[in-house]
């Protein structure tokens, strides 16, 4: 594991049609069945938290694993096995988030080659706490595929070390 602070980021903002977005890939030595088994059964996903409910009714409540107290509905908006996942997750101020996932088998025809999506426009500097939770989060869905303990992924190796990467124009917005 790295030093505290000494993470490199993985993910990028790009500008798209529903402007500024996190864009964060990964590959993956796991085929596509058994990434999406760990983004979709309760059981594996406890790398990332926990979720009560049943998502053929169209939502569940989902409480993340750095917020075990604070559930929050998770609005399933598309859900193509094992390829393509979006939810909307609603914190309790009414504040939603979109989030897509999409998961393609690797060139070789060998792992899976993960790619996570996430509309930060409008949202202020909202990019630079979020960007870098998101990669904490994948890197622990990594470690769990590979059988490797979660819980030595630590937050604090991403939060702040990673937060000026996803907030480049921080300074621009605090001279304006």
């Amino acid at each position: 594991m790295p030093e505290h602070g000494t993470r490199e980021p993985t993910g990028t903002l790009v500008d798209g049609p529903e402007g500024r977005t996190i864009q964060i890939q990964r590959t993956l030595s796991q085929p596509p069945e058994d990434v999406w088994a760990y983004l979709t059964d309760p059981e594996l996903l406890r790398w990332f938290g926990t979720y009560t409910g049943d998502p053929a009714s169209g939502s569940v409540q989902l409480a993340m694993v750095e917020a075990p107290d604070r559930p929050e509905t998770c609005v399933i908006e598309a859900c193509e096995r094992p390829s393509r996942l979006e939810v909307t997750l609603t914190e309790p101020s009414g504040a939603g988030w979109l989030l897509r996932l999409s998961l393609d088998a690797g060139e070789a025809g060998d792992g899976t080659d993960l790619v996570f999506r996430q509309p930060v426009a409008g949202s202020g500097s909202m990019a630079g706490d979020v960007g870098p939770g998101w990669e904490y989060y994948l890197d622990r869905l990594a470690a769990a595929l590979e059988g490797e303990d979660v819980e030595a992924v630590d937050f604090a190796d991403y939060h702040p070390a990673l937060r000026e990467h996803y907030t480049p124009d921080a300074a621009a917005d605090t001279e304006s």
